[in-house]
């Protein structure tokens, strides 16, 4: 219902993203598997999705880490060989001492948080214009 409302907007072009953060990172990389996947999906440390979910994943994704949020980056091998194996486009960021939320906290980490915000804003807005012109 989203999709089809977002096409009839009059400055659409029938082409679309998602963005997610943590939790919705995780769901919106998980709609990367939807029929039809999105153009394009941008995961900012949002969770692996499970086994079943992820062998449906078509949509290139781009995916931004901190490189202190083990939990979540636990599930970066697993995604990037399973994606690998199929061809689908899986770009990885991971910044070095930014934590989970770099984003959201950028004040935070004696300075990570925000190196990781000014460094992954601008890929995510190139990755973007790429995918959806």
């Amino acid at each position: 219902a989203v999709r089809k409302a977002a096409a009839t907007i009059p400055s659409a072009n029938g082409k679309l993203a998602t963005i997610g953060f943590c939790w919705g990172g995780g769901r919106g990389f998980a709609a990367a598997g939807l029929g039809p996947p999105p153009q394009g999906v941008v995961v900012y440390y949002g969770p692996t999705p499970d086994s079943t979910q992820l062998a449906s994943v078509r949509a290139p994704v781009l995916a931004h880490y901190g490189g202190d949020d083990e939990r979540v980056n636990a599930g970066i091998a697993t995604a990037r060989a399973a994606l690998k194996q199929r061809r689908v486009s899986y770009e990885t960021h991971i910044y070095p001492g930014a934590g989970h939320g770099f984003l959201r906290q950028q004040a935070d980490r004696a300075g990570a948080n925000q190196k990781a915000s000014s460094q992954s804003w601008p890929r995510t807005i190139a990755f973007l214009r790429s995918h959806l012109k």
